[in-house]
Order: structure tokens, then C-alpha cells, then sequence
């Protein structure tokens, strides 16, 4: 039977239009996780994603104590998301679980990934091979109070460069300043102690968390010299009695207060100060290390990877590599005060207004971001030997004891 000629003309047409665009391919929806306390900066990068590309990406918000679960359950049930940003420290055990696809080929063919915070580029390494890359970074620095080193008759503009300039400092603020304290930090707290004391420890030399069972931990010059220094300052109370119990409530509000010459924070210090309170004249800088050049940071934020078993491989390698590009960086990042990942855009058109964002974004690049498994057991639980190391040589003075103890109950657990 033959077709009406109508039908015949269409058919006609259809098979015409598919002949001028083979492959045409449609837009496609693609989903990425980032954990809540990152979300608003990633919806900064899918937003500028969005409004110039033809596929398109939704964002999911987990919880931040959730991620690790629901991401081992997703990809052993085969129902994973197409990217996911997460915080980079559970980096090294997702990749030796076989939780990330490899990105080797990809990234160390682009030119913009040599330009990431080596701190990214170590953590995402995994038998020699590439995994994820920077994505929202925080790094950790040291905030001062410049109003209160006018008082106590030091210059507002020369931060200490070692530990033993910042004890000093310490010390000659709470002599001088009625009420204040020199410094502080958060005494019941692993993660915030790792954030913003480690720093001076591993800038020193120091090998802190060990990767294996017989693999150097806490050792090196730095661990006994930190805790040396802040042991002597709780015992001569330049520190306020209340960070022995801070589990990290108060970790930003104590210096709030004005009371404070200084302490570990993190770049987010900047514009919290800035809102809520614009009478506090502070100051930024790197966190230091037994010698002048040793400055260093704790890297944290997120990384990005794509999760093994993802439905739009593709399409998300080609979004991670679109996120390290000027465009990304600067107006995704920068633009909304949201340090960069890649170590060359620190000082941008952005931050030119608030040199802080410059000195922070800064110390992206010469930070570090210890490279363990089972950090949470080592550093994050309640009583890790992390935070009994930290409370046992500052509060209860026996320094020597609580390294060993650290040492060996890390190894112990790197051993498992």
C-alpha cells in the first residue's frame, strides 16, 4: 500500500531535518551534592554555569554530618549524583574506597589545574592518580585585634611572624590592657584546634597525622614547641579560663567581644567582623612557625569530584574543568568574596577594596591539608587523640606524655 503523498512529504521533511544536525544532541539536567556549609558558594558557580550553558545543574544541600553516609550508601546502591562537593578532608578515604571516578587524563592535561592550591592537588591524589580538585576553598589565619596592640604599644601593622613573637605579644596584652586577653582558642574542640594550631605545627617542619601504622606522627620541630607556648600561656593567663571548655560554640563569638589580641580563624572571620561588628579595627595574617618564613595554613573548604556510577560522566568533567577557568574563579568566586582555588588569582580586581581577602586568598597557597584516613577517629571525635594530645599538654602541663600518647593511639588507628 503506498502512503498518502502528505504523509510521504513529512516523512520527507523529518528525515531531511535529521540529516542536516546528525547528533543532535538535547539539554541535559545534571545534579551535584555539596554539603550545607559550602551550598551558598556553590550555588554561586551553578548559577554563572547555568546562565551561560544550554545544559543545565540543580543543587542538593545535605546535611554536613550526613555526606560520608549517604555518599558510601548512593554509590553501593547505584543512585548516585552526576558531581559532588564535598569537605576535602574525607578526600583520601572516598578515593581508596573507590567512592570517585578518575579524572586523571582530564586534569593533568589542563593547564588552569597546575594553577590550583597544592593543598588540592596533594589531597586528591590517590596512587598516583587525580580524583577531584578545588572547588570552594577556607583556609585558616591569624586574626588580631589592632586596637588592642595599640594599647598594649605594639604596632597594629607588624603581626607576629613566629611563635615566639605571638606568645610575646600575647603576654604583653594581657599585661597591659586592662580586661583583655591575649590569646585564645577553642580548648574542647579537634577540629578547630587542627584548623588553626596545626598550622604552626607542620609550618615549623612537623609530620602531624600518619598515613599508615608505622608512618611518622606528631613528630618533628613544631608539635612540642606549639603546645610548649600555649601551655605557658594558660598557666600565665594570658588565655581566659573559658577555652579549656569551648567545644568551638564560641570560637568566633569570644573574640567578638573585643577582649581578644588574637587567635586561629578562618577567611569567613572577614566579612562576619565587617557586619556585625565594624568597631573592631582587625587585622589578618598568616599563622606562624618557630622561624620567620615558616607561615602556613590550614586548607579546608570543599572539593569536587564525580561519583563512581554518575549518568552524565561527560558533561560533569567538562563542569569541573570549567570551574578552575578565569571566568569561574572570578566571577563565581572572587566576585561574591569567595576565595579562589587557584593560587594565581589571590590578588584580583575583587578583593583590590579589602587587601584581607588578598592576604587570606594568599594563604591558600602556601597552606597545607593533612592527607590521613580515618581523620574524624583522629581528629574530629570527642576524644581523639588529637584533642586529648591538645588538652592533656596545655591544661594538665605534661606535654612530653600527651605527644606519645597521640602518637601512639594514631598509629594504632592507622592501622586499621
Amino acid at each position: 500500500m503506498r502512503m498518502p503523498s502528505l504523509w510521504q512529504a513529512a516523512l520527507a521533511v523529518a528525515m531531511s531535518a535529521v540529516a542536516v544536525v546528525p547528533g543532535t544532541a538535547f539539554a541535559e539536567t545534571l545534579s551535584i551534592w555539596a554539603r550545607a556549609s559550602s551550598s551558598n558558594a556553590a550555588q554561586h558557580m551553578i548559577d554563572l554555569w547555568n546562565s551561560s550553558h544550554d545544559d543545565k545543574i540543580e543543587l542538593t544541600t545535605i546535611p554536613d554530618n550526613q555526606m560520608v553516609t549517604k555518599l558510601a550508601t548512593s554509590v553501593q546502591a547505584g543512585d548516585v549524583p552526576d558531581l559532588i562537593s564535598f569537605d576535602l578532608i574525607f578526600m583520601p578515604d572516598f578515593m581508596k574506597a573507590g567512592f570517585l571516578t578518575d579524572l586523571t587524563a582530564t586534569l593533568s592535561a589542563d593547564p588552569n589545574q597546575a594553577k590550583v592550591a597544592k593543598a588540592f592537588r596533594d589531597l586528591a591524589t590517590y596512587d598516583g592518580k587525580l580524583y577531584g580538585t578545588g572547588f570552594t576553598p577556607d583556609v585558616s589565619i591569624l586574626l588580631y585585634n589592632k586596637g588592642l596592640f595599640k594599647q598594649a604599644g605594639l604596632d597594629p601593622d607588624k603581626p607576629p611572624k613566629t611563635i615566639g613573637e605571638l606568645q610575646q605579644y600575647a603576654t604583653q596584652i594581657k599585661e597591659k590592657v586592662p580586661g583583655a586577653y591575649g590569646y585564645y582558642f577553642s580548648g574542647s574542640c579537634g577540629g578547630c584546634n587542627i584548623f588553626t594550631q596545626a598550622p604552626m605545627m607542620w609550618g615549623s617542619g612537623a609530620t602531624l597525622l600518619p598515613t599508615s601504622g608505622d608512618a611518622p606522627a606528631m613528630e618533628g620541630p613544631g608539635v612540642k614547641e606549639v603546645l610548649t607556648m600555649l601551655k605557658d600561656m594558660w598557666k600565665a593567663g594570658v588565655i581566659p579560663e573559658s577555652a579549656e571548655a569551648d567545644t568551638g560554640a564560641n570560637f568566633q563569638a569570644t573574640f567578638e567581644t573585643g577582649t581578644i589580641g588574637m587567635q586561629g580563624s578562618g577567611g569567613f572571620a572577614i566579612a562576619s567582623l565587617k557586619a556585625n561588628h565594624p568597631e573592631i579595627d582587625f587585622g589578618i595574617a598568616p599563622l606562624p612557625g618557630i622561624n620567620e618564613g615558616q607561615a602556613s595554613s590550614f586548607v579546608g573548604g570543599d572539593v569536587i569530584a564525580i561519583p563512581t556510577g554518575a549518568k552524565h560522566a561527560d558533561l560533569a568533567t567538562q563542569f569541573i574543568q570549567w570551574q578552575l577557568t578565569d571566568e569561574a574563579q572570578l566571577e563565581g568566586l572572587a566576585k561574591n568574596l569567595i576565595l579562589p582555588s587557584r593560587s594565581d588569582l589571590a590578588d584580583n580586581k575583587y578583593f583590590q577594596e579589602e587587601p584581607r581577602y588578598i592576604t587570606t586568598a594568599q594563604a591558600v597557597g602556601i597552606g597545607q591539608t593533612p592527607y590521613a584516613f580515618h581523620f574524624n577517629d583522629m581528629v574530629n571525635a570527642d576524644q581523639s587523640p588529637w584533642l586529648t594530645m591538645i588538652q592533656t599538654a596545655v591544661f594538665d602541663g605534661d606535654v612530653d606524655g600527651a605527644i606519645q600518647a597521640a602518637r601512639d593511639a594514631m598509629h594504632a588507628i592507622a592501622a586499621e
